[in-house]
């Protein structure tokens, strides 16, 4: 356990207010019950998500928190002791410098195996509090360099002798391997590509694909079927495209892996989807919204009805935003709601909430779901996607009876929100009656803090910006958020931000991704001009009017402010 029943009492109890006390003796005797530790009860019941009760921890035993990253890591301090002992104590050694261990422990406190480890190395430690999964993600280290084990593999499973003896036994090594390097990455899809001369392995890292391997063509087709196999797919079909899933388990490292294949002129194409079965659940406050963005949509997420919709592409990050506020409606109103949801596939479970999947194959859709869901007594729906007319309508009534529905839609922006509604074929004085709120998103990278650097701007870059038509408006929303001064009007020399390359950030520049938003808060006059059917421009010039912040807004300040660079805000935004 991280900390004693009675520490946690005095912080989620006495000094966060998240339950009172006999809310939490009943937690406490549910955890004993289940054989659970107490923090981790909390967690599963969704009353404080566990990276921030790790925070809160740390503060009050005076260590550091680190959300550990593989590039944290540096490969001479491994050699500190071997991997079996830090697997049995949960620890992992970040850096030794001087006569200093910097350690990533679960438990900061345990003071006989910091002395323990300080009588076996000669140094003395610096202990950090870092989260279970990160730990046990770090000790794929102690493997060696994953890159050149990988490159390896992949000579092996093309050679001869491989494909004389049919290749199962190297497929299944090389895909031990890419599977290995891609969790260490922290890759959310894998993409194995066939092409004339080599199979290409891409992995997407912080939403930009990257070239990992090239395998010769030979190792292409037991590679697949080593994939399909353990993905319960067909390995006899080529022809149709199949879907499939697999977990794995790597040393105590849990994910979810969804597989899908199509047939290409080459041969079949993968692309494997990973998902840790680890905390996924963020705290509003840690999407990247701004004071006021945030504002707006927790005064909406505690309506009591209507519909909240989040945009944007795949890979944007919507299921995390609707994760977020599932989680923090439970926290507002301490579980005293009934929250289901209909998702393909469910990508995380939540604590407090009932998640069905879709199952096409059974002839559960969308709509079917939503129909059965509303015979739940519930008090918030989310579901997954809005494709079809169906889904939205039962939606858009849903809202109209009384329930919080949540859901997400492909669009470009927010305003286009309300004409692909429209489209869709849902009257107006119902969506005008029900849409309170739509939140579009694009995720950019965010610039390494370990070899972040000022530089003059680009003049090009900032010329673009002055030379947009909303650039005075753009001033005034930077000046109104203490981003620009008074004055400021990026007429004279700008000072942005970028990383140098550093190990941490595998020399990119970047680490991790932010959130850029933009909050579409529907007023009386845009009920008006839902109601008329106006134009989804003069909708969006009227949105813009009435202070709603852009996406290009967003995504500027926070290049100004050093969390991104000026060529991830053009990649992504209008």
């Amino acid at each position: 356990m991280l900390a004693t029943d009675e520490e946690l009492k005095e912080l989620i109890v006495k000094r966060l207010g998240l339950v009172d006390e006999a809310e939490f003796e009943k937690i406490r005797v549910v955890a004993t019950r289940l054989r659970l530790p107490v923090d981790r009860a909390l967690a599963e019941r969704g009353v404080i998500p566990m990276t921030f009760l790790l925070k809160e921890l740390a503060q009050d035993w005076d260590v550091s928190f680190i959300d550990l990253q593989v590039g944290d890591v540096h490969p001479d301090a491994l050699r500190v002791f071997s991997e079996e002992y830090a697997r049995a104590r949960l620890v992992i050694p970040i850096e030794k410098k001087d006569r200093e261990l910097r350690l990533a422990m679960q438990n900061p406190r345990d003071k006989k195996a910091i002395a323990e480890i300080e009588q076996m190395t000669g140094l003395k430690v610096v202990p950090f509090l870092a989260p279970e999964m990160s730990i046990r993600r770090a000790h794929l280290l102690y493997r060696g360099n994953i890159l050149e084990l990988l490159e390896r593999s992949a000579a092996e499973a093309a050679g001869p002798a491989t494909r004389a003896a049919g290749g199962d036994r190297s497929a299944a090594d090389l895909l031990s391997r890419i599977l290995e390097y891609s969790v260490v990455a922290r890759a959310s899809d894998i993409h194995i590509e066939p092409y004339e001369v080599e199979t290409l392995v891409r992995c997407r890292i912080d939403g930009v694909l990257k070239e990992v391997l090239s395998v010769a063509p030979t190792a292409h087709a037991s590679l697949v079927a080593r994939v399909k196999i353990l993905a319960s797919m067909r390995i006899d079909e080529r022809r149709v495209p199949q879907d499939g899933r697999l977990e794995l388990d790597l040393s105590g490292l849990r994910m979810d892996i969804r597989v899908s294949s199509i047939p290409t002129a080459r041969g079949e194409k993968l692309v494997l989807r990973l998902l840790a079965k680890e905390a996924a659940f963020v705290d509003l406050e840690e999407l990247g919204l701004a004071s006021s963005d945030f504002d707006t949509l927790r005064a909406n997420l505690l309506r009591p009805f209507g519909m909240i919709l989040v945009t944007g592409p795949t890979g944007s990050g919507k299921s995390t935003s609707l994760y977020g506020m599932l989680t923090r409606l439970g926290i507002e109103r301490q579980h005293a709601l009934n929250i289901s949801t209909i998702e393909d596939p469910i990508e995380y479970t939540m604590p407090r909430v009932s998640q069905m999947a879709v199952n096409v194959a059974a002839g559960l859709e969308f709509a079917d779901g939503l129909r059965a869901l509303l015979r739940q007594d519930p008090d918030v729906i989310m579901v997954g996607e809005i494709r079809d007319k169906e889904t939205a309508d039962i939606g858009v009534r849903a809202a109209l009876v009384g329930r919080l529905f949540l859901s997400t839609l492909h669009t470009n922006d927010s305003t286009g929100a309300v004409a692909r509604l429209l489209d869709m074929g849902i009257e107006p004085f119902l969506l005008a009656s029900t849409l309170v709120m739509v939140l579009a998103q694009r995720l950019v990278r965010r610039i390494c803090m370990a070899c972040r650097e000022s530089f003059d701007g680009d003049i090009t870059r900032v010329a673009a910006v002055r030379a947009r038509p909303d650039f005075e408006r753009t001033l005034g929303v930077l000046r109104s958020e203490g981003v620009l001064g008074v004055a400021d009007d990026l007429s004279g020399g700008v000072r942005l931000f970028r990383g140098r390359g550093c190990p941490q950030c595998a020399g990119s520049g970047y680490r991790g991704r932010v959130g850029i938003f933009e909050v579409f808060q529907i007023d009386d006059d845009i009920r008006k001009m839902i109601m008329e059917r106006r134009d989804g421009a003069i909708i969006r010039e009227a949105a813009i009017a009435a202070g709603m912040k852009t996406m290009f807004q967003d995504g500027l300040a926070k290049a100004l402010l050093g969390d991104t660079t000026l060529e991830e805000v053009f990649r992504v935004a209008l």
